[in-house]
């Protein structure tokens, strides 16, 4: 790597702050206690010891590796990490040659790549930031190793089956690639990756045997001390007694006004829609073509009520599709206010991770209270270090 490629302000600055999130995350008030009871640990040891199901394959394996002494939760924190690290650095890549403007309003603007590390402890090793990385590594190939590629996504719809809704997606990355096949694609597509997504989505969406799916996740955590061990989270939504589908659609409908209202939703839309009109630097045709290929997508905001993430998702697909475009403009020009007030407005504009989390959208304060929110975030960051060369790591430790 170029190191003085990442050697700007921006970089610099959100890498600082990212650090010591992140170093929070893990050491905060225990070691690895929120990364252990989050939602997504648990996902990851979904198995097929209940019969087969979504999402079921890398529990498998991480089942099979707990039966020889593998310390199962260092492996998801690796992947986790690897996965984030993959993503920063290759938005860092793509958008290099860009000018501040546009790099700061991609980076924190209130859909930007800092929004995952505002909430680390909803997103690290979340499965379909996977569909990220995989579009990030389409997009650098210029030659398309057709196995390969059918490899890669067989894996992604066995760990997390949204790959049928962003297929369009996939094929707009790989369609100019040497050695592309157009028949070939849609034949393994309709014969092989979409039926296995549909299936997954539908015939195997729930656990034949819910009691031993949670016996296999207890005996891979065996020796982790858990504050719930009774397959808390994502492990519950197979369960057929459940009713996963009839549970989020009844979130859903009243998630809208239960913390913001339904206006205040909309009215954020509007403005995501705006900024992904930025992220294409304001070229309509680019524009249509990337929001009418995602359309299948928005079936999540029907389906499930963590809408940040879908967000954040559509956000960030929108710019690797434009940063892989050969016709994409590399500087942005005479835009720059726009970008500035589109980045500033993430000090009023909050995106809430799902309908219920407790956060206003819209957030109107005065310069006082801004600056001693930031001074007192940053304290809270820095503190800890300190602590912990001054009198050592002694936790649990919490912060107000």
């Amino acid at each position: 790597m170029n190191l003085k490629k990442y050697l700007k302000i921006d970089y610099l600055i959100f890498s600082f702050f990212s650090i010591w999130i992140i170093f929070n995350y893990i050491f905060v008030p225990n070691y690895l206690e929120k990364f252990l009871n989050s939602w997504v640990f648990n996902e990851w040891l979904i198995n097929y010891k209940g019969g087969f199901v979504r999402r079921g394959f890398s529990g498998e394996i991480l089942l099979n590796l707990s039966k020889i002494g593998l310390n199962h939760k260092y492996l998801i924190l690796l992947i986790g990490s690897i996965s984030l690290i993959h993503i920063v650095l290759n938005v860092f890549e793509l958008m290099h040659s860009k000018n501040i403007f546009y790099r700061s309003f991609i980076l924190f603007n209130p859909f930007g790549l800092f929004y995952i590390i505002q909430n680390i402890e909803f997103f690290f090793g979340r499965r379909d930031l996977f569909y990220l990385n995989f579009l990030i590594y389409l997009g650098k190939k210029e030659k398309l190793n057709f196995n390969y590629f059918i490899f890669l996504s067989t894996l992604l719809i066995l760990n997390y089956g949204i790959y049928i809704f962003l297929i369009f997606t996939i094929y707009e990355v790989i369609k100019n690639k040497d050695e592309f096949n157009r028949k070939k694609f849609i034949y393994y597509f309709s014969f092989f990756l979409g039926p296995l997504n549909i299936l997954l989505l539908s015939l195997f969406s729930n656990v034949t045997n819910f009691e031993k799916l949670c016996d296999s996740i207890n005996y891979i955590n065996r020796n982790i001390q858990l504050k719930e061990n009774n397959c808390w989270g994502a492990p519950n939504w197979l369960n057929p007694e459940y009713e996963p589908t009839t549970k989020a659609f009844g979130e859903i409908s009243n998630g809208f006004n239960f913390y913001n209202s339904f206006w205040n939703w909309v009215l954020l839309f509007i403005l995501l829609i705006f900024s992904l009109y930025l992220v294409v630097e304001k070229n309509k045709k680019m524009f249509v073509g990337f929001f009418t290929r995602l359309l299948p997508y928005s079936f999540f905001f029907f389906f499930a009520q963590d809408w940040g993430r879908w967000v954040f998702l559509i956000f960030f697909i929108f710019f690797i599709n434009n940063s892989y475009q050969k016709n994409s403009i590399s500087l942005v020009r005479n835009d720059n206010v726009l970008y500035g007030i589109m980045t500033l407005s993430s000090i009023f504009i909050n995106l809430p991770t799902h309908l219920f989390q407790n956060i206003k959208i819209f957030d109107i304060r005065s310069l006082n209270e801004i600056l001693f929110t930031f001074f007192e975030f940053t304290y809270n960051l820095l503190i800890l270090p300190y602590i912990m060369i001054r009198y050592g790591y002694d936790p649990p430790i919490y912060f107000s």
